[in-house]
């Protein structure tokens, strides 16, 4: 069983422009799945914010729901599109629900689920989704930033379902995945050389090794916001997001 931890934090710039964050995460346990997902809204798009939180949540309810059926596929192009359509679905509800377009709603989109001893990632956009094992954090799946760095796929995106990346595997002695917007990764993840900073398997250790007893606000979880408020937002303009599983190594 896996501990999470997800945050967001509105950006500097956007504080400084009056506008609302666009950053998103959720969690979901069900019928013995984790899911933990986030969501970066497009800065270009009108109420993006309302996109990723659709995202976040439409996301952790398809992969708890399929996610037998998703790791047992073998036709990963089916499997892309079939995710695709749903959040597609989901966001053009609200869009017609709103009388706006579904391109005002965009954003990227990161996920994890697992169960069992097995994995699945769906990633979508910039962002990082990393992991770690043997108490080394690896990266999982690198942020598609096109040719620009300002640049990347959103859900809606013509090519969302093409540029979607699913990866399946097993736990084995896999501890934790943290997911991360690209705020966040600014502090967390070396673009140019493509490597996770340690404050990572730093990050999955504190929450694996949290003592287990329940309080509505647990002193580990203060500690991670508290990175996120006074470290990981000042290192960027942009909103910072992250998401994190974590178990003791057994």
């Amino acid at each position: 069983m896996f501990r999470e931890f997800h945050y967001q934090v509105r950006g500097r710039g956007h504080v400084l422009e009056g506008t609302r964050g666009q950053d998103r995460t959720a969690y979901l346990a069900c019928r013995g799945v984790q899911v933990i997902c986030l969501s970066d809204g497009a800065g270009s798009a009108a109420h993006s914010e309302i996109g990723a939180q659709i995202l976040v949540d439409a996301g952790c309810e398809l992969l708890s729901e399929r996610f037998g059926d998703f790791v047992s596929s073998d036709d990963g192009v089916a499997l892309k599109l079939e995710i695709v359509d749903y959040l597609l679905h989901r966001l053009d509800d609200v869009a017609k629900a709103r009388a706006v377009g579904i391109g005002d709603l965009a954003g990227t989109f990161l996920a994890v689920a697992t169960a069992g001893n097995q994995f699945v990632i769906v990633h979508v956009g910039d962002g990082v989704v990393g992991y770690v094992k043997d108490g080394s954090a690896r990266v999982a799946s690198n942020p598609d930033n096109a040719e620009f760095a300002n640049q990347t796929t959103f859900l809606t995106s013509r090519g969302a379902a093409v540029g979607m990346r699913i990866i399946r595997g097993h736990l084995d002695s896999i501890t934790g995945f943290i997911l991360m917007s690209d705020g966040t990764a600014n502090s967390l993840y070396n673009s140019r050389t493509g490597v996770l900073a340690p404050a990572c398997s730093k990050i999955v250790g504190l929450l694996a090794h949290a003592p287990t007893r329940q309080a509505k606000n647990p002193k580990h979880k203060k500690q991670l916001r508290r990175l996120v408020d006074t470290k990981i937002r000042f290192a960027t303009k942009d909103d910072c997001a992250i998401a994190v599983l974590a178990r003791k190594p057994a």
